[in-house]
């Protein structure tokens, strides 16, 4: 009889395609030796469920599936159309990317064609229509996994039908050829247009950086549709969680692309140097859907293609990267892939089980992993990761600092994650990274840094109405400067700040050469660099000013504090060092009613929520930590009772149960 697994679950992508099909039997033995519950498979096998046009074959995933279910294993069912066959590239060639130099890519890798082109999709809703209705009654089929890392790579497709669909979009946005002339100031270098249909694509590296910005938008858009297509067959048919898996990369719309589906998917490799970077995006793809998100592709060894592109990782990193997701909000941890592949692409990835099916040095780390989460399972499925801290991060700033990047060498993600995520983590709090679409509702402090922009889903409104409820919002530098097409404000310089706050900006300059410091107001250095934002503060506290530098900014404002109605904003206008955020954190987080845990070292902390209460604590950077208990608590993985500060040993993890 079936037993269905419960999460968290630990899976790994299988590809038994590539093997005989007698292997699978040794492979099933293995997997319950390894505590795996869960199986990804078929994301690249069209052509063998389709090896000819329309001749749809599914006999062999059949087996697959059945003898998975025999053996009590879930199934993530992943839709192929990341890499059709060479039957379809061959009958369609214009299906095939263009690349920007008017050539097309070749057969032979994945994503390789063109997400609008009418023929890939007419042959990619068959066949996935095709499967639905072969697996869509299977028990043991868990969850559905759309095409495969899905993104805008060397800036999208030239042909023709991207073409004339990214006319129509401007068409559909600006609504006459004038408002979008007059919005993007093509007065400028005389780049006026006459109609939508003489606008090019972007092919030129320098370009009107509002067209590169709509451009990137609209490739991102195209991808966002495929999947949406696919998402709406599957729904007709499947009554299980449909997502697809994403990587954090091009400024793809997470939000919008997870609308209108039921589950967040992401898969990372990062390593001990970054993986708070993983953290992060833990933190946002927790935000999105009220169903936890999987971690559907991580690495048990290292990452590689035809080359390893990373070192062997310490001894316990694979089992606290394994509990990443789960104790940020997660459900499952998936490892790419069970077994390395024995010819083709990515033979030097590391894996759960060599090319022979022997263990590979992780093997420990996955035993202990897949206990951990037995042991922790009702916990875990009974809490929810309690936040009451937030940062702003949207695709339509990234989008923005590609094409306008400001001050060279600045980067969007790098700079909200080095600066602002990664202090506050380590101050031990647990922030919900958020979309500009996303409700305030519970959070007592906002952060909204590099947010060139604000014009998205009414946030303007949304925050000041949150601020005089009693948020207190943290807001720059580099926000509220531009408008939703890219462009400078022209009759103020903050489009909403200088308002609220009563405070009159002076001036903006790069730095970055260490020319200007500034200080607090009790005569403290105040760490930054690379950019400044000065003002007079008006009817605003200044909190911080500048002590060095150019003569037209000394002594004036460059951290200032405006009281509305119950809350408080605070603007900084310079871009912090790590430890100016954790400074600013410490003063001002008490007072919104935000506890600090107290930790030492590079510690997560999840608080969780629910049926039950505690924490998970893991240790990420591979370093002695330690972190104090706020109250007694039972270790779950151990059973041990612990209270008052524990020493932490690096990468260990504790599921700490009140």
């Amino acid at each position: 009889m079936f037993t269905m697994p419960k999460p968290p679950y630990l899976g790994a992508a299988y590809y038994p395609e590539d093997w005989p099909e007698s292997e699978i039997d040794r492979d099933i033995e293995k997997l319950h030796a390894f505590g795996i519950t869960c199986v990804r498979i078929g994301e690249f096998a069209w052509h063998r469920m389709e090896p000819k046009p329309g001749e749809y074959d599914f006999s062999f995933f059949r087996r697959v599936v059945d003898k998975m279910k025999q053996a009590n294993i879930a199934v993530v069912m992943g839709t192929p159309t990341a890499t059709p066959p060479r039957w379809f590239t061959r009958d369609w060639p214009d299906a095939l990317r263009l690349d920007p130099d008017g050539r097309r890519v070749d057969h032979g890798g994945r994503r390789h064609c063109c997400s609008n082109n009418p023929h890939y999709n007419e042959a990619s809703m068959r066949i996935v229509e095709e499967m639905a209705k072969e697996f869509a009654s299977d028990e043991n089929i868990i969850g559905w996994q759309i095409d495969n890392e899905i993104y805008t790579g060397n800036a999208g497709c030239f042909c023709p039908e991207c073409v004339n669909r990214f006319r129509a979009a401007l068409k559909k946005r600006y609504g006459t050829i004038d408002n979008l002339n007059n919005a993007w100031n093509l007065n400028l270098f005389s780049q006026w247009y006459d109609s939508f249909e003489e606008i090019p694509a972007p092919r030129n590296a320098w370009h009107n950086p509002h067209l590169k910005m709509e451009w990137q938008t609209f490739q991102n858009d195209s991808h966002i549709g495929f999947v949406h297509r696919q998402a709406e067959i599957l729904h007709r048919y499947v009554k299980v969680p449909v997502g697809t898996d994403t990587m954090p990369v091009n400024g793809m719309d997470y939000r919008r692309l997870t609308e209108k589906l039921d589950i967040a998917q992401f898969n990372h490799y990062n390593t001990p140097e970054n993986l708070h970077f993983c953290a992060f995006w833990h933190d946002y793809m927790r935000t999105f859907l009220n169903h936890p998100f999987w971690n559907t592709e991580t690495a048990t060894c290292w990452n590689g293609s035809t080359t390893i592109t990373q070192s062997v990782k310490p001894d316990g990193f694979c089992r606290a990267n394994s509990w990443l997701p789960i104790a940020l909000g997660g459900e499952a941890n998936m490892y790419w892939l069970w077994r390395t592949h024995w010819a083709g692409h990515e033979l030097m990835h590391g894996a759960v089980l060599d090319t022979s099916g022997r263990p590979m040095l992780a093997e420990e780390e996955v035993r202990e992993t897949a206990a951990g989460f037995r042991k922790a399972a009702d916990f875990v499925r009974e809490t929810k990761v309690a936040a009451d801290v937030a940062i702003h991060f949207t695709s339509l700033n990234w989008n923005m600092f590609e094409q306008q990047g400001i001050v060279k060498g600045l980067n969007y993600q790098q700079s909200v994650v080095g600066r602002f995520y990664k202090p506050l983590i380590d101050l031990g709090l647990r922030p919900d990274v958020i979309d500009a679409h996303a409700a305030l509702d519970g959070y007592r402090v906002v952060f909204s840094p590099l947010m060139l922009t604000l014009e998205e889903a009414g946030l303007p409104q949304r925050m000041e109405q949150w601020v005089r409820e009693g948020g207190t919002w943290i807001v720059g530098p580099l926000s509220d400067e531009r408008n939703r097409d890219g462009a400078r404000y022209t009759d103020c310089l903050y489009g909403m700040l200088e308002r609220l706050m009563g405070v009159e900006w002076k001036y903006a300059l790069p730095d970055t050469e260490g020319r200007t410091a500034a200080a607090w107001t009790d005569g403290t250095p105040m760490p930054a660099d690379t950019w400044f934002e000065v003002s007079n503060p008006g009817r605003a506290e200044s909190l911080a000013t500048i002590v060095k530098g150019h003569r037209a900014i000394l002594g004036k404002t460059v951290v200032a504090r405006s009281r509305l109605g119950k809350g408080q904003i605070i603007l900084l206008g310079a871009l912090p060092a790590p430890e100016t955020t954790r400074l600013l954190a410490q003063k001002l987080l008490p007072d919104a009613g935000v506890c600090l845990p107290e930790v030492v070292g590079e510690v997560i902390v999840s608080p969780r929520r629910g049926a039950l209460n505690g924490e998970i604590v893991l240790e990420y950077a591979g370093k002695p930590a330690s972190y104090t208990l706020p109250a007694p608590a039972v270790d779950l993985l151990t059973g041990e009772a612990l209270a008052g500060t524990v020493e932490l040993e690096p990468h260990q993890v504790l599921v700490l149960k009140r």
